[in-house]
């Protein structure tokens, strides 16, 4: 396959994956701050009841019929500053994961384009490995603070520690990328 070829398919590749991602950004962002006036405004009337927990991907937020149905705690039974808590906890995963989403999404952008290595596609793949070392780190941080807040808690944020590991190998295979692109440019010059 001729490198003109590669390129397209390249191009044809990505143009999916900048809608899919499109989709995945503007669906974390307005559900996000959906939750976060649920939480505020949410109060038990009749049928709906509604209970929150905390798991490798944040607060959630559950809504019910019946109060018995649930094992987590019941958000009628969190004053308003545990609720404010809880609402700058889920901002604080939530803008992890929308600028990792972000730069991906920027990426399968340039992709899209045939751009495929400028210095904006290793910027771009850094800054997604630092957002999911950030995401790991803050939602196993928010864990904790959820347990101090609601008494109950988190479920599953060990698997965070996989957010920090791809992040980490992300950051590393961009560094390498920069390396190689200063050393390409280094032998052009010299040539």
């Amino acid at each position: 396959m001729t490198d003109r070829n590669a390129l397209a398919q390249l191009q044809r590749l990505s143009h999916p994956f900048v809608f899919l991602l499109s989709i995945a950004l503007a669906l974390s962002v307005l559900v996000q701050a959906a939750f976060i006036a649920l939480l505020f405004f949410f109060h038990a009337s009749g049928a709906w009841h509604a209970a929150v927990s905390f798991s490798a991907s944040g607060t959630n937020l559950s809504i019910f019929a019946s109060p018995d149905q649930s094992p987590d705690v019941a958000l009628d039974s969190l004053a308003m500053g545990q609720r404010a808590m809880l609402a700058l906890l889920t901002a604080l995963c939530a803008t992890c994961a929308g600028f990792v989403l972000f730069h991906l999404r920027q990426l399968f952008a340039l992709y899209s384009q045939g751009v495929v290595f400028s210095t904006d596609n290793i910027r771009h793949i850094k800054r997604s490995g630092i957002w999911l070392v950030l995401a790991a780190v803050v939602i196993n941080l928010s864990g904790r603070v959820f347990f101090v807040v609601t008494g109950q808690h988190a479920h599953g944020t060990a698997n965070a520690v996989m957010a920090l590991i791809y992040g980490g190998m992300t950051y590393v295979i961009a560094r390498v990328m920069e390396l190689g692109r200063e050393a390409d440019e280094e032998r052009k010059e010299f040539v």
